[in-house]
């Protein structure tokens, strides 16, 4: 066994199987299509993890350099301390030292993440306003989209795991999130903020625009204020008509007035979906009575 491979990963710790990313082209990997990552090179036999292997498997990381030098291929990211990114693939099961895992790049990752979409945001959309920009952020950076994002990458196939976590047959989703978040405070560790900002982009970068128009789409109160100011009206009120249902599933009935005349009404699980209800009810009024 490779002893460079046995130095990095503690004992009993996994390499789980993954497709690899279906988005890393033949530049990557010398063979074209149809690719996938099939594990693994693990400490002892006792820790080998029992699960069907693709058909279509190619691949066997025999090594340590060869599972990093396969996430930094799928990262698009060459690192220059590859103690970093060992460090951010550590998952907390597979090391009895808390120096050694991944959890406080994490905690550094998601402050960076963060940075980079509300940058990204703030420069390329003036005309939102802040509301607006915080609702896409928290759509671009919420866990199912760094699962994603993990996913494409094909993250899971190169984290270490503990025994318990890496017999599983797939890697539970809040660590490939954690994981994305570590791997971003590598690179900016390694590499400094332009270089993060380029991977962060490149991976989530798709989201950006589906998370602004959700965020235009939903926010009709907002647009409904913004439509009231540009007339120079008084801004609209929002009115609590009641609640029907039991105490654990309460639903609220909401009107919205404009210059004291309702003009929508809506209902949900809390007043403030109420209240967005009802103002869509009267941007669809003012757009009929506009008409």
């Amino acid at each position: 066994m490779d002893r460079a491979f046995q130095s990095e990963a503690p004992p009993g710790a996994a390499v789980m199987n993954a497709d690899a990313p279906a988005d890393v082209d033949a530049a990557y990997f010398d063979e074209a299509e149809d690719v996938s990552v099939e594990v693994i090179e693990l400490i002892d036999a006792e820790a080998v993890v029992d699960r069907p292997r693709p058909s279509s498997s190619r691949f066997r990381f025999t090594s340590e350099d060869e599972r990093l030098s396969a996430c930094e291929r799928a990262l698009r990211y060459a690192f220059r301390d590859r103690t970093l990114l060992v460090k951010a693939l550590t998952h907390s099961s597979s090391t009895s030292d808390k120096r050694q895992d991944n959890e406080r790049l994490e905690f550094f990752g998601d402050a960076v993440l963060d940075l980079v979409v509300r940058e990204y945001l703030y420069h390329n959309y003036p005309n939102h306003q802040e509301g607006d920009l915080t609702e896409a952020k928290s759509a671009v950076v919420c866990r199912s989209s760094l699962v994603k994002a993990a996913g494409r990458l094909g993250l899971g196939g190169c984290l270490l795991l503990g025994r318990g976590v890496g017999k599983r047959r797939s890697v539970p989703e809040s660590l490939l999130a954690d994981a994305f978040e570590a791997v971003v405070a590598a690179i900016y560790l390694d590499g400094g903020y332009a270089a993060v900002r380029d991977f962060i982009l490149r991976s989530l970068g798709d989201e950006i625009p589906h998370s602004i128009e959700r965020a235009n789409a939903a926010n009709y109160k907002s647009n409904l204020q913004k439509i009231i100011q540009q007339n120079r009206r008084p801004l609209p009120i929002y009115r609590v008509l009641g609640s029907s249902g039991p105490e654990h599933s309460r639903v609220f009935q909401v009107a919205v007035l404009l210059d004291g005349k309702e003009m929508g009404r809506g209902s949900g699980a809390s007043k403030k979906s109420a209240e967005q209800e009802a103002a869509r009810a009267a941007l669809a009024r003012l757009d009929i009575e506009a008409d």
